[in-house]
């Protein structure tokens, strides 16, 4: 039982952390970026990958 109690206070820490590190964030305006890292992944690679060959 003792260990049920020690849970749910270590998932209470990490939830009031969790949101506040979110406001602090917003508070921030550090998540004005997040438009530019999505594009990110449809990039041009600066150089293209050699494919393997089928083999039939």
């Amino acid at each position: 039982m003792d260990v049920l109690i020690l849970l749910v206070f270590v998932s209470l820490t990490l939830a009031a952390s969790a949101v506040g590190f979110f406001a602090w964030l917003v508070r921030q305006r550090t998540f004005q970026h997040a438009d530019r890292l999505a594009l990110l992944a449809i990039e041009e690679d600066a150089r293209p990958t050699r494919r393997a060959s089928k083999v039939e």
